[in-house]
């Protein structure tokens, strides 16, 4: 999900698309951290509905880095991309951000199959 910030509704948004995308599928998982918008009352309206009770949430512990592998991309990503960048909005900035996940990867997939 793109927003121009974190807000109430970019969550809900994305578990949304997930029910959107995946609609063969009887449950869908999607585990979180504990991050305020993830337990919103919009979230918890949304979860309600009969197409948002095929989401199953499950929450990490408050910090768990070790076992939240995307915690570990977040200091590469920021110190390769959004520290000291030169985009003037925020859209110009999403396009790096994609350019360097597409990137890393590529250069994941090159390692698996080595």
């Amino acid at each position: 999900m793109e927003g121009e910030k974190k807000n109430t509704l970019l969550f809900p948004n994305l578990l949304w698309q997930l029910v959107q995308h995946y609609r063969e599928a009887k449950v869908i998982h999607v585990i979180l951290n504990n991050f305020s918008i993830h337990s919103t009352q919009q979230v918890r309206v949304s979860l309600a509905t009969v197409k948002g009770q095929r989401i199953q949430i499950h929450f990490l512990p408050l910090y768990c880095a070790d076992h939240n592998r995307i915690e570990r991309l977040w200091p590469d990503m920021y110190s390769s991309v959004t520290r000291n960048h030169r985009c003037h909005t925020m859209p110009e900035l999403m396009i790096e951000v994609k350019y360097w996940l597409r990137k890393r990867n590529r250069r994941q997939l090159k390692s698996l199959s080595a």
